[in-house]
This record gives C-alpha cells, sequence and structure tokens, in this order.
C-alpha cells in the first residue's frame, strides 16, 4: 500500500516576514496544529531566510507581502534557485494585487484567515511543488532519451 503523498508530520514551516507582531499573530494561528505541522520558525530577512534554509530544512515557506516587492522577489528567486529539496512557496496577502507571479505555489488573504486555511494552503502548495518537481525530472529525462535517439 502507497504512503499517502503529504503526511501530516512531513510540513515544517518558515514564516518570512518584517512585521514580528503580525508574524507572532500567524504563528500562534498556526501552532494550534501542532498534531498537523511538525515545526514552526520565523524569519525577517534574505540572508535570516537562507540560513533559517540550511539549518532546518522546511518544506514550506510562508512569505508576508509586507515586505515589498523587491525583496519578496529576491527571497523567491533565492529559494527556487537553492532546488535543494522541495520547498513550497505561500504568500500572505493584505491585498488583492497581483505583484509578484511566479515562484509562488498558493496564495492567501490575510483578512479571515484561520489556521485550517493556512494548513490547507500550505498542504495544496507542497502538493503542486512536488508535481512540478516531478513533471520536470520526467521531461528532462525524456527529452535526453529523445536525443539519444537522433545522435
Amino acid at each position: 500500500m502507497r504512503k499517502k503523498a503529504i503526511a501530516n508530520n512531513e510540513i515544517s514551516v518558515l514564516l518570512v516576514g518584517n512585521n514580528p507582531i503580525e508574524l507572532g499573530l500567524i504563528y500562534e494561528k498556526i501552532s494550534d496544529l501542532k498534531g498537523k505541522i511538525n515545526r514552526i520558525e520565523t524569519a525577517f530577512s534574505l540572508e535570516d531566510t537562507i540560513k533559517k534554509i540550511n539549518l532546518m530544512h522546511p518544506n514550506c515557506l510562508l512569505l508576508d507581502d509586507n515586505l515589498g516587492l523587491n525583496p519578496l522577489k529576491a527571497i523567491i528567486n533565492n529559494v527556487n534557485a537553492l532546488s535543494k529539496e522541495v520547498i513550497s512557496i505561500t504568500l500572505l496577502k493584505s491585498h488583492n494585487k497581483q505583484e509578484v507571479t511566479s515562484g509562488v505555489q498558493e496564495y492567501i488573504m490575510k483578512e479571515g484567515m484561520d489556521g485550517t486555511r493556512i494548513y490547507y494552503a500550505l498542504r495544496n502548495a507542497l502538493k503542486f511543488k512536488k508535481t512540478q518537481q516531478f513533471f520536470r525530472i520526467k521531461y528532462y529525462s525524456g527529452k535526453r532519451s529523445v536525443k539519444r535517439l537522433f545522435i
């Protein structure tokens, strides 16, 4: 029998933002789900984020859009360039503007947000990222085998 794609204890979250009060509120909402989420850490800058990724190896990154457009893009590009393991990125949005379009698997609006919505968004983003990685691997391996036919 095959194991579920994402078990409850597989999810570890890194919260990234620049407002400690707001991150604290989100941390409390997520910590209510201790049975479903393995580990929760916080980071406040790009350097801190990369350091915590290397130390704790999270598979979910929860980004606050209050960081600003350039820091968000820098974090997203650096995390996607790591490619050591699957790290899904979920963006916490305070308004419904489309600023960051690539590299993010899921969006959550801050108003009306609760712990279970965050959990389902993280789980869906992780499934999506794992599916993306699977198809990327299959695409490049298939591309190599087709090249071998013609060489």
